[in-house]
């Protein structure tokens, strides 16, 4: 990673307020050195708007939180996989941890290697295998004694040889929401670490087969960080017992999962990112090891905002009803997790406000950014910002009720780039038959 300047602050001003110079609203939200209602105005709504200072400025905090060990940063392609947000990444010495072969050819897409890529997930196919050992990724995490026969298979076939780690189970509640928990036996997740050592042994056996590291995830959108450490204890235990049997253990691949806070500002990165390396660097103090992290939404989770527009008011009696034109196939988090994300108006003036529900134009009750939230009072055709969608918003978006994706949009500074244009109709039926 490229090291972090002394005087760069960990959260650069990426999304805030700056005066209006005209009309009636006494503030407008920027990106960087962009009106929001400007790239509105351009790009229509809905829109996913990035901050490029901000994913730079947490990339280097995670290289100053773990400039103490040798260590490389494998970003989670599966949090926001467009391939803009990808290079970048790239620029800045970033790696990346792939689940499918599809993410492996996006990042081929982007740079010319894969010596930094980490291959997760529990499915792998002896088709994304062979591309990934074609690719020469750094590491494999085997999740299962059925992969492992099949990994060493196929690298058997193509002669070349694949470096794995087991993915370890080691039974840590992450206290998070259940959909994103992984570090329990009940999960389907990794291996319990007495059955690892099992398939340590029937790896080292064969021949394409190079055991030289153990992986651990235990759950995403984590804020307790003594769940981190309490993890890393236990597979540092477990590296000083293979090491023992003769294995040449020279990874630890501790996962991702550091969560983000969606409510307030996100002023508490450089505590939180400190507090989150001493729980992982604490049990490594004995250990000669080269450390591998796959953060995630900690790096492009606030980056993001999506920008809509108000449709329709509408009361229900006493309920009331801001409809917009984003749905939840532009953003599901809400309806998929009953995510909360902080709803703000794109130009600020008046000070009254009310409570209503935020929702979408999709023929379902569950197509809702908020319920009984208090607002500022908006008026039809105003713009809003749902914010910290920078991570699972554009990447877990559909096409239901034949809605075409949103458009996305990258600022750096005050210039501002389309990396990705708007899906239309034309878009989805092309690779239909009638």
């Amino acid at each position: 990673m490229k090291r972090e300047r002394e005087s760069q602050a960990l959260r650069p001003p990426a999304f805030g307020y700056q005066k209006a110079s005209s009309g009636a609203h006494a503030a407008e939200l920027y990106c960087e050195g962009v009106r929001l209602e400007t790239l509105a105005a351009q790009h229509g709504t809905p829109l996913y708007v990035y901050s490029a200072a901000m994913i730079r400025a947490r990339l280097n905090a995670f290289a100053h939180a773990f400039q103490s060990i040798p260590h490389t940063l494998c970003y989670s392609v599966k949090a926001n996989s467009t391939l803009a947000i990808l290079r970048l990444v790239a620029s800045e010495g970033g790696g990346f941890d792939v689940v499918s072969g599809g993410e492996l050819q996006r990042v081929l897409r982007v740079k010319k290697t894969a010596s930094n890529v980490v291959f997760s997930g529990v499915g792998k196919t002896a088709a994304e295998m062979d591309l990934a050992l074609r690719s020469g990724i750094l590491l494999f995490n085997i999740e299962s004694a059925s992969e492992l026969n099949l990994l060493s298979a196929t690298a058997t076939r193509l002669k070349k040889q694949a470096v794995v780690a087991v993915r370890v189970n080691p039974d840590v509640s992450a206290k998070t929401h259940p959909y994103v928990s992984t570090g329990l036996h009940q999960h389907k997740f990794g291996v319990p670490i007495p059955e690892a050592r099992k398939l340590y042994a029937q790896a080292a056996k064969q021949p394409y087969l190079e055991v030289a590291g153990v992986s651990v995830h235990i759950g995403s959108q984590i804020t307790d960080v003594r769940s981190f450490q309490e993890a890393i204890e236990r597979v540092a235990d477990l590296v000083r017992t293979l090491r023992k049997h003769g294995h040449d253990i020279r990874y630890i691949d501790a996962g991702g999962g550091l969560g983000i806070s969606y409510k307030g500002m996100q002023n508490s990165f450089e505590k939180q990112i400190a507090a989150y390396a001493s729980a992982i660097l604490r049990p490594l103090r004995s250990l000669k090891i080269h450390l591998l992290l796959e953060p995630g939404r900690s790096i492009i989770g606030p980056a993001g905002v999506l920008l809509t527009r108000v449709l329709y008011r509408k009361t229900n009696n006493r309920k009331r009803f801001l409809i917009v034109d984003a749905a939840m196939n532009d953003l599901l988090r809400p309806s998929l997790y009953g995510a909360y994300h902080e709803i703000v108006p794109v130009s600020r003036g008046a000070s009254k406000t009310e409570i209503t529900d935020v929702v979408g134009p999709i023929c379902e009750t569950g197509d809702f950014f908020a319920r009984d939230r208090k607002l500022p009072a908006a008026s039809e055709g105003d713009l809003l910002a749902i914010l910290d969608v920078g991570a699972y918003g554009a990447v877990l978006a559909s096409n239901y009720n034949t809605r075409g994706r949103a458009a996305e949009v990258l600022v750096d500074g005050t210039r501002a780039k389309a990396i990705k244009r708007r899906e239309n109709v034309r878009d989805q039926m092309k690779m239909e038959k009638l």
